[in-house]
C-alpha cells in the first residue's frame, strides 16, 4: 500500500448524507457566486435544529450526519442550533456569526471540546485539486478524546497521521484506493478508539474525515463522519 505523505498541519476543514430539511428559502440566496457550506454534527444525544438569519437551514438534524453542501450568497449569517422541537424563539445552545465570500468551501461542525464542552467550530476547505492520481485525506479531530494516531493499514507501516489533537487538522495526500482506517490513542497500537473501517478514495477528490463524539462517556459515541467533494 503507498502513501504520499508530506503532512501539513492545518489551523482549522465535506460525500455528503442529507437529513433533515434543507430551508430552500436559505439555498435559493445563492443564484451566483455561491459559498458551498458543509455541515457536521458530532455532539452525540443532541438533536437539533440549525438556523441561518433566522430561517431553518436544518431541521431534526442528528449526531453523526453531514449535510451540504449547502449553498450561501456572500455575506454574513448569525448560526443558531437550538434543541429539535422547540420554538424558534427560545434559547439557543450555540451560536456564532459566519462570514462566507464567493467560491469559499468550508464547514461548520458543531463538535465537542477535548473537555467535553460543546462549540461551533468552522473551517475553511482547501478548493485546489490534488495531485494527479492522488486523493487528498485531511483528517479533523473534533472528538472529547486524547490524541490520536491514524493508520491507514497495518500498524506495522507509518502512522498516515500522528499525535493529532482536539481542535487541529492534518492533510495527506494518498494514491487512489480503498484503505482500512483504524484510529488509536497516541502511542498505542492494541486498542482502536475508531475502526477499523474501509474507506474508498477516488483520485481528483477532496475527503474529510471527522472524529467526532466522546472517548471518555460510557458507552463511548467516538466515531468518524465523512465528507467528499
Amino acid at each position: 500500500m503507498r502513501l504520499r505523505h508530506g503532512i501539513m498541519v492545518l489551523a482549522l476543514a465535506g460525500a455528503t448524507s442529507s437529513a433533515g430539511l434543507l430551508s430552500t428559502a436559505v439555498t435559493a440566496q445563492g443564484a451566483t457566486a455561491t459559498a458551498e457550506v458543509t455541515v457536521v454534527h458530532g455532539i452525540p444525544n443532541t438533536p437539533v435544529t440549525v438556523y441561518a438569519d433566522g430561517k431553518v437551514l436544518i431541521k431534526d438534524f442528528k449526531f453523526g450526519t453531514v449535510v451540504g453542501p449547502v449553498k450561501l450568497a456572500p455575506g454574513r449569517y448569525a448560526i443558531a442550533v437550538r434543541a429539535y422541537g422547540t420554538s424558534a424563539t427560545s434559547k439557543a445552545i450555540l451560536a456564532t456569526t459566519v462570514k462566507v465570500t464567493g467560491g469559499e468551501n468550508a464547514t461548520i461542525a458543531a463538535n465537542l471540546t477535548a473537555t467535553g464542552k460543546p462549540e461551533l467550530t468552522v473551517l475553511a476547505n482547501p478548493t485546489a485539486a490534488p495531485p494527479m492520481g492522488d486523493a487528498r485525506v485531511i483528517v479533523r479531530h473534533l472528538a472529547e478524546a486524547p490524541g490520536v494516531d491514524v493508520y491507514a493499514g497495518a500498524t506495522s507501516s507509518p502512522a498516515l497521521i500522528s499525535d493529532l489533537v482536539n481542535g487541529k487538522s492534518a492533510t495527506a495526500n494518498v494514491v487512489a484506493g480503498s484503505y482500512p482506517i483504524s484510529v488509536y490513542a497516541t502511542g498505542t497500537k492494541t486498542s482502536p478508539v475508531i475502526g477499523p473501517v474501509t474507506l474508498h478514495f477516488a483520485a481528483g477528490k477532496t475527503y474529510v474525515i471527522y472524529a467526532i463524539g466522546s472517548a471518555t462517556a460510557s458507552p463511548a459515541t467516538i466515531r468518524v463522519a465523512e465528507q467528499s467533494y
